[in-house]
């Protein structure tokens, strides 16, 4: 009788990886990933110096990757037909020498450690892969990595977001003086200002109650970004 169990339990364990084999066949690169626990969201594209962060998984559910400048590799098990758990975890801890390339990794690296629902649909690329827990966040793959116009299509770049007191903005092309507005959801001004950016400028937002603003950046050739960002 227990034989006949464990046969069971093997056919069922077969017929779950069966259902999904795009799990293991495709290397995952990341495009964004948001962790509930830090309360934190990164746009992989947004992030400067660019990074490729990506994530293998085996048949074994071993599973390896990359950051920023670390990298990772695990243990996961199956829950069928698409959730998976946490069994071990482990990753370099060198410093990559830039501050929102360590944030980054602290989000990325604690949402991979945990478990999560997964899905595999298609969009015009290739394969996305998403995995999302209420306790973890969210996390959205593709099977195709960023391209260079990604990278580029922001000249901008905003950390941390969320913020406690300054935020930070940074530019690889843009300098010279710039004028930053700060709106609220309503639409409201709430604070006008220029500032010199020399690759990157520090903008208080101590002042801000908790909730989500629009930053409204504007270069000396009139061009204008806005950005998103979230007061803690």
């Amino acid at each position: 009788m227990k034989a006949l169990l464990y046969i069971l339990l093997f056919n069922l364990s077969a017929i779950s990886f069966a259902q999904d084999p795009q799990l293991f066949e495709n290397t995952w690169y990341l495009y964004e990933v948001m962790s509930t626990d830090l309360g934190t969201f990164y746009d992989v594209s947004l992030i400067n110096p660019p990074i490729s962060p990506y994530l293998d998984i085996s048949e074994d559910l071993t599973f390896n990757g990359e950051g920023a400048c670390n990298t990772f590799s695990g243990t996961y098990e199956l829950f069928p037909p698409n959730e998976l758990g946490y069994m071990s975890f482990t990753a370099t801890t060198n410093d990559c020498g830039i501050q929102q390339h360590n944030w980054f990794e602290n989000e990325y690296f604690s949402f991979i450690a945990g478990g999560f629902w997964f899905s595999i649909t298609q969009d015009n690329g290739g394969k996305v892969l998403s995995m999302s827990s209420p306790l973890m966040g969210y996390a959205i793959f593709k099977s195709y990595p960023l391209s260079t116009s990604d990278f580029q299509k922001n000249k901008f770049h905003l950390y941390p977001n969320p913020a406690t007191s300054e935020l930070f903005l940074s530019s690889k092309n843009i300098t010279g003086n710039l004028t930053i507005k700060i709106f609220n959801v309503a639409g409201k001004l709430l604070s006008n200002q220029t500032l010199e950016l020399e690759n990157q400028t520090a903008i208080d937002v101590s002042n801000l109650t908790s909730g989500m603003y629009f930053l409204n950046i504007e270069d000396e050739s009139g061009k204008m970004e806005v950005k998103k960002f979230i007061k803690e």
